[in-house]
C-alpha cells in the first residue's frame, strides 16, 4: 500500500507513518496528514498540474530537450577570510619548509617529513578556498543519465546512474556538536537500484534551498522525466 501527500502528491516513506496516531508526515511539505487522506491522495505523477517553480537564490535551472540542468553555487562570503589566511598559511609554511630546500639545492629529509602535516593542511585549505570562491554543484539529466558533479575550475567529483534506475530522493539532516553550539548540515540523498545512494551535500546551502532541490528531484522522479 502506497501513501502520498494530499498537498504535493509526492510519496511518503514508511518511516514517516505513525499508525498509532493515525497520521503521516510529508517531509517535502513538512506537514502531518491523516493516514486516510494520504492513502486516498492522487499521486504527483497522475496530476495534470504543472507546478510553478520559484527557483531559490543561488540556483539556476535550465530545461533541456531530454532533461534538465540544475546549477547550485557554493560561493560563500567566508572566502574573504579564507583567501588571505590560505596565502599566509600555505605560503609561509610551505615556503619556509620546502622553498628553502629548493633555493639552496639541498634535500633535508627531516624538514621534509616535518612539513608533511603542513602540506596536507595547505592542500585542504586551498581546496576549501577554491570551493568558497568559485565552487558549484551541477545536477543534470541528459541522455538518460543522471549525474551530480561537485567541484570548481573544471575539477569535479562525479556521481552518476542511469535515470531508469533512480528510485526516490529525500532530504536528510546531520547535526554535529561543537564546543558551545550545534551545526546542522543538509543534503539530498537519491536512492538508486542496487542499494546505491547518490548524495548532494557539502554545498553550504541553506535548508530552504536544499529542501527545494529535494522537492524538484522527487517530482521529476515521479513523473519519470
Amino acid at each position: 500500500m502506497e501513501f502520498h501527500c494530499p498537498d504535493c502528491g509526492l510519496p511518503i516513506e514508511t518511516a514517516d507513518l505513525a499508525p498509532a496516531q493515525g497520521v503521516a508526515v510529508c517531509r517535502f511539505c513538512e506537514k502531518p496528514f491523516p493516514l486516510a487522506a494520504c492513502q486516498a491522495a492522487v499521486p504527483f505523477a497522475d496530476r495534470n498540474i504543472t507546478p510553478e517553480l520559484t527557483v531559490p537564490k543561488g540556483v539556476t535551472l535550465e530545461e533541456t530537450m531530454d532533461g534538465f540542468r540544475l546549477t547550485l553555487s557554493t560561493r560563500s562570503c567566508i572566502g574573504f577570510f579564507l583567501v588571505p589566511f590560505t596565502l599566509v598559511w600555505a605560503g609561509g609554511s610551505l615556503g619556509g619548509l620546502y622553498g628553502t630546500q629548493i633555493v639552496q639545492g639541498k634535500f633535508n629529509w627531516m624538514m621534509s617529513l616535518f612539513g608533511l602535516p603542513f602540506l596536507a593542511g595547505s592542500v585542504f585549505l586551498i581546496a576549501l578556498t577554491v570551493m568558497a570562491v568559485a565552487g558549484r554543484c551541477v545536477v543534470e539529466l541528459a541522455g538518460g543519465k543522471f549525474s551530480i558533479r561537485t567541484g570548481a575550475l573544471g575539477v569535479y567529483r562525479t556521481q552518476s546512474a542511469a535515470w531508469a534506475e533512480v528510485l526516490s530522493c529525500r532530504l536528510t539532516e546531520a547535526t554535529r556538536r561543537g564546543r558551545n553550539s550545534y551545526t546542522t548540515t543538509y543534503q539530498v540523498e537519491v536512492a538508486v537500484e542496487g542499494g546505491r545512494t547518490l548524495k548532494l551535500g557539502g554545498t553550504g546551502a541553506e535548508r530552504e534551498t536544499v529542501l527545494w532541490l529535494s522537492r524538484f528531484l522527487a517530482g521529476r522522479i515521479q513523473r519519470g522525466r
